[in-house]
């Protein structure tokens, strides 16, 4: 009894209720195709990443990001100890300058010589040795800050200025 009700009562609107059931499976069909072109594109994302290049595959990658995690953890430790090392040497000599020259006209060759040696901040000394044929003076004056408190000759100057990197080392002859 109940179904004849309902025939009765969809018989007025049956062509109705077929079309709207028509185009209903249309749009079905057209959203089960724009799908299954997604699904498609979305494996060939997939496949493109999961095979890079000639025979890479994503886990060979993955272990190249492993190792790449490793090679940064030891260019830290690294970096810790250069920056260890850096505090050691601040305080070194490191700096030198050295001029060679003839001290006295009398003597053959450059065997007098005025050698600076600094810390990087320019604190240290010059040591300056005078050849004669019967005697040899050395002489060790102190720098602070790249300055001596006592008189310089030209080439304690000359040798405290290439220690500071203000001039070469390169012998000039007259």
């Amino acid at each position: 009894m109940s179904w004849q009700l309902v025939a009765m009562l969809i018989e007025p609107y049956f062509p109705i209720v077929v079309l709207v059931m028509v185009v209903l499976q249309i749009v079905s069909l057209l959203l089960f195709f724009h799908s299954k072109s997604e699904i498609r594109r979305i494996q060939a994302r997939i496949k493109r990443l999961a095979e890079i290049g000639e025979g890479n595959d994503l886990t060979t990658i993955l272990e190249r990001f492993q190792d790449l995690k490793s090679i940064q953890k030891a260019i830290d430790i690294l970096q810790e100890k250069v920056n260890d090392l850096g505090v050691c040497f601040e305080g070194s000599l490191s700096r030198i300058g050295l001029v060679r020259f003839n001290a006295f006209p009398d003597t053959g060759s450059d065997l007098s010589f005025a050698l600076a040696i600094l810390t990087h901040e320019g604190n240290g000394f010059i040591l300056t040795s005078l050849y004669a044929r019967d005697e040899t003076r050395v002489f060790i004056k102190p720098v602070n800050a790249g300055r001596s408190t006592y008189k310089l000759s030209e080439e304690e100057e000359k040798a405290l200025a290439i220690s500071l990197g203000l001039e070469t080392g390169e012998n000039k002859r007259k």
